[in-house]
């Protein structure tokens, strides 16, 4: 990869822009035209062409989201969105209509041609029941504006005024947009040869199709316009198309067939003709069935020609970036003036890595260096891959990153996770690109001999701190034979003099651990020679929300939270583990201090969490949970309310995003998801298994958090006015039901609604029937 030149950042994104802006602008002219031939006409080509245009602007304006307005990309899409299924139904009949017309065309018995006659018949009433929709959505299209806003900001964009348009920029951007949608086509490569695999192929199909538009969408910018590639995704897609119209088909005819007897029966008569109209229909299975083995025959015999001639290799090549600029780089680095900015030990960190981006080109940065571990521990290893690519980063290989490409998993527990992570999540094309880094790089760089190393000039696993005795960077400083070192892999800043050179640590750009979140790297000026070792503040929130959304655990979270090690949170935890049940008074009244910190309603989690402990101790022999399950939900009844600080709905999750990212709560990180996942399920919808929150608890932690938040829901629910009008309850067990009794103070219909209502998740976890009991207080509890 080149190095990023000084200026050049916004003529790439003002470039990327422009040229999505032109494809945009052209295929929504195309568009606005074809659909007045769809309201006007009745030729079914309108409707084919249309679908067609629509599916490109669907698949093309994804490209170029980074250049459009974040508030009205998502209605231009969905509106758009619309309009494909609303054709898509229509095209799907239409073809369906003409391959039953070519059928019946070659059948000479004409008791087959009147039962598959019925059955085309059946698909001309359906096609034309749909049209009067289609013309209705395409006039609401025309009505929303949609198409007008976009041409006018695709107009604007593109008279825009600008430096000189760079394709090279442009290719950036193309060669990681095509790469990763080759990527997704390849990864179904394992179903190819096997011809049951119905849904796997249809993946395939889809991927297919996306995967040729996005090259369409680039095409002019290569010499040879990717004619073959394109053609050849074509083919592919062609046959996956025929195959998957014959099993549409095969899992159509038969509910057809069942639905015309069952009409038939009603009528309580049999029509003559209706067997021979069935055997006409399976006849025609049976056609079909022939005819989706052919297709599959051909599109293996296609799949095998092209792996033989090494078509996706020379495919790779194709797209790939050839950087013919190093006289330009070498130009740059001779001057004197140049301003290099260091990074290293990424980890996937894309928050981080554009915050440290943003800050080094409003400092004027002319070079980009990175001292590697680009990924690992963090969520996004591909974009940041991507990032740094796209802006030419200089980039040597890290030790982490090796294991992770090799599969070489040398760890034990969660970093074992975080490194199995990493391998399941890399795509192929950045798995390659970090094939293609070297694991040293050596530059002259303003008459001064520079040498990056990710561990040392010695070993890429050699930490070098701060307190490394001299005489070791003596013996390295001599081994390198250079005046500037730049290392990584220790994650501490700093810079030091050993002899005539100067080793530099930029730390850590993604995963500080020195016990400040904030991103790390440098900034090396040359006349005169400068070290600034800079921290910068960055969304680490939306990090550790990526970190949980891809269901990675809590520890990796707090990891980049705190800016601390795995070690030392491992430690924390460690050290953590006992206190719930040994100390879980103290650990209370933390929680305590913390919600009253964020909320001042006392009475109401002091009656909420006395209630949620009454239903916990009253229902021990049903869910048979300890002390420490005991400590967790009084913990997140003191908590549940912790979100009502912050404006808008949905306090309920709030409450669970504070709890977990209170630094002072003192849970392991694993209590800290649970207690929150509790909070979280306290009111609303119930726990799903694909609630993020959820991802990395085993089945019987997912139990516990179930049968705690029910308890939690039906406390709650108690005390919905909060007026502690519930002053003593007992619960009793029965077989099909369990029975709460409540003295009140004062009945309130408030709360039974709410009781009601909230009792929802106890009955499902359970499967027995609650019902609330009212006492007053003159007549005494039954014991």
């Amino acid at each position: 990869m080149s190095a990023t030149i000084k200026g050049q950042t916004c003529l790439s994104d003002r470039s990327y822009c422009k040229f999505g802006a032109k494809a945009l602008l052209k295929l929504l002219l195309v568009f606005e035209t074809q659909i007045d031939g769809v309201i006007k006409s009745d030729d079914i080509e309108y409707v084919h062409k249309t679908r067609v245009t629509s599916r490109r602007l669907r698949a093309t304006i994804p490209l170029f989201k980074e250049c459009l307005p974040r508030k009205k990309y998502k209605e231009w899409l969905c509106e758009i969105k619309k309009v494909t299924r609303l054709l898509g139904d229509a095209r799907d009949l239409d073809v369906q209509i003409i391959f039953v017309e070519q059928y019946m065309n070659k059948l000479n018995s004409a008791a087959e041609k009147e039962g598959i006659g019925l059955f085309l018949n059946a698909h001309k009433d359906r096609r034309k029941s749909i049209q009067p929709a289609i013309i209705c959505g395409l006039e609401e299209l025309k009505a929303t504006g949609v198409l007008r806003n976009l041409d006018k900001f695709c107009e604007k964009t593109i008279i825009e005024p600008s430096k000189a348009f760079d394709p090279g920029k442009v290719l950036q951007k193309a060669f990681w947009h095509i790469s990763f949608k080759l990527d997704d086509f390849l990864a179904l490569e394992n179903w190819v040869h096997s011809e049951n695999e119905v849904l796997k192929h249809h993946e395939m199909r889809i991927h297919a199709k996306k995967l040729r538009y996005t090259l369409e969408s680039f095409a002019s910018l290569y010499k040879n316009k990717l004619v073959e590639e394109i053609e050849t995704i074509k083919a592919f897609q062609d046959l996956l198309g025929e195959m998957h119209d014959c099993d549409v088909w095969t899992e159509y005819i038969p509910k057809f067939i069942q639905k015309a007897n069952v009409k038939n029966k009603s009528k309580q008569k049999k029509k003559a003709g209706t067997t021979e109209a069935e055997n006409a229909l399976l006849i025609f299975l049976n056609y079909v069935t022939e005819r989706r083995k052919e297709n599959y025959l051909k599109f293996v015999r296609l799949w095998d020609e092209n792996k033989k001639k090494a078509f996706f290799v020379q495919f790779r090549k194709s797209i790939s970036l050839v950087v013919n600029d190093k006289d330009k780089i070498k130009r740059v680095l001779a001057n004197p003036d140049v301003k290099i900015a260091v990074l290293a030990d990424v980890h996937a960190n894309l928050q981080a890595l554009k915050r440290v981006m943003k800050d080094s080109e409003e400092r004027g940065v002319d070079v980009y260096l990175n001292a590697g571990d680009s990924i690992g521990f963090g969520p996004c290893p591909n974009e940041a891959l991507e990032l740094l690519c796209e802006k030419n980063v200089l980039s040597i290989l890290g030790n982490y990153d090796l294991e992770v490409i090799e599969g070489k998993i040398k760890a034990k527990a969660k970093k074992n996770l975080a490194l199995k992570f990493a391998r399941e999540e890399l795509a192929k094309s950045c798995e390659l690109y970090l094939y293609s880094l070297p694991r040293t790089l050596r530059l002259e760089v303003a008459g001064k001999k520079l040498l990056m190393a990710h561990g040392s000039p010695e070993s890429i696993e050699e930490h070098i701190y701060h307190d490394t005795p001299v005489k070791r960077l003596k013996i390295l400083a001599e081994a390198a034979n250079s005046d500037l070192i730049i290392v990584g892999h220790s994650h501490e800043q700093f810079w030091k003099q050993a002899n005539d050179a100067i080793f530099v640590n930029p730390g850590s750009v993604g995963r500080p651990s020195d016990g400040n979140p904030q991103a790390a790297y440098a900034v090396l000026s040359f006349n005169p020679f400068k070290v600034e070792l800079i921290r910068l503040d960055y969304n680490v929130r939306g990090t550790v929300n990526a970190i949980r959304k891809k269901g990675l655990l809590e520890s990796f979270a707090q990891m980049f939270l705190r800016g601390v090690s795995m070690d030392t949170i491992i430690k924390e935890d460690q050290t953590k583990e006992n206190q719930m049940v040994d100390d879980g008074k103290a650990i209370v009244q933390v929680c305590q201090d913390i919600s009253t910190k964020y909320w001042h309603d006392i009475n109401h989690f002091q009656q909420v969490r006395k209630l949620a402990l009454g239903f916990f101790d009253g229902l021990i022999k049903l869910h048979h949970l300890g002390m420490r399950e005991r400590c967790w939900l009084e913990c997140a009844a003191v908590l549940h309310d912790v979100g009502l600080s912050k404006s808008g709905g949905d306090h309920h999750k709030k409450s669970a995003k504070l709890i977990l990212n209170d630094k002072q709560l003192p849970f392991t990180s694993q209590e800290r998801r649970i207690i929150s996942s509790i909070a979280r399920y306290h009111r609303k919808g119930l726990p799903k298994q694909t609630d993020y929150n959820l991802k990395s608890f085993d089945r019987a932690t997912i139990h516990k958090v179930k049968v705690l938040a029910s308890l939690l829901r039906i406390a709650d629910g108690l005390d919905y006015s909060h007026r502690s009008v519930v002053e003593v309850l007992i619960v009793k067990m029965g077989t099909k039901r369990i029975t709460v009794e409540c003295m009140f103070k004062t009945k309130s219909i408030l709360e039974e609604q709410a009781f009601n209502n909230k009792k929802d998740l106890f009955e499902k976890v359970f499967a027995k029937k609650m019902v609330l009991i009212w006492k007053e207080p003159s007549k005494p509890l039954d014991t």
